[in-house]
């Protein structure tokens, strides 16, 4: 029964992954922490993320180019570096407490602008700073497509774009985590299992996702981002008022 909770879990997950171009890990930890021990959740959540965006890199990759995520991936390596050793230094809620607060200001503050669609737009500065935060929170909360998200809004890149930038950005930052878990010794015989029901259900979650794509305006799929963005700040939020109280 685990894995055919498992296999609903990844399914859905890949559903909201297909749409927007993140979420997965954030829909499916907090059901997987109900039966899964985290040393299992993490590596897992870290593997099957990276598979879902190679899924969206490679169906998209006529769409983008890399050298517009170019200073986003390269400043990511130091963003996570810098996040490991401040964790050594403040505990991870203190973190959470400042990416919920973010968060969900920058989802409310959109949702009370007037949104106008603008000329898509690059910026090599905040691309690399949503490179180094995303490399940050990360390493330190697990929360590495949110800051990249924010950053897309900005762009305004129409939706197959902006799925395909994902989804190759998110290869190269959580796919270095997955080398660094396999060289841990995480990889195990229980992992591999729920290993093989997951990229399935995950991939199969993704393929139903694809058809909706044509009906999904690039007003709403501005608002599918804000609301994974806000999710992930109330997902924070949330695990700081369970640790406290």
């Amino acid at each position: 029964m685990e894995h055919i909770y498992f296999a609903c879990i990844w399914a859905l997950a890949g559903f909201v992954n297909g749409i927007s171009g993140m979420g997965a890990a954030l829909m499916a930890v907090p059901f997987m922490t109900l039966f899964m021990d985290i040393q299992l959740i993490v590596p897992l959540s870290c593997l099957l993320v990276t598979v879902l965006s190679s899924t969206l890199a490679i169906k998209y990759h006529a769409e983008f180019h890399i050298k517009i995520i170019l200073p986003a991936l390269l400043c990511a390596v130091p963003g996570a570096f810098l996040g490991t050793q401040v964790l050594k230094i403040f505990s991870s809620h203190v973190l959470e407490s400042i990416m919920a607060v973010v968060l969900i200001g920058y989802v409310i503050w959109n949702f009370i602008q007037k949104y106008e669609p603008k000329e898509e737009r690059n910026n090599a500065v905040l691309g690399g700073l949503s490179g180094f935060f995303s490399g940050f929170f990360g390493s330190t909360i697990s929360f590495t497509g949110p800051p990249l998200a924010m950053y897309i809004l900005y762009t305004g890149w129409k939706q197959q774009k902006a799925l395909g930038a994902l989804g190759a950005a998110l290869i190269i930052i959580t796919g270095t985590s997955c080398l660094s878990h396999y060289f841990a010794g995480l990889y195990t015989k229980e992992f591999l299992r729920y290993l093989s029901v997951g990229v399935p259900a995950g991939g199969l979650g993704m393929l139903l996702s694809f058809p909706f794509l044509k009906y999904i305006t690039q007003k709403t799929f501005r608002k599918i981002l804000l609301l994974v963005i806000g999710f992930a700040g109330m997902m924070s939020l949330l695990r700081v008022v369970n640790y406290y109280f």
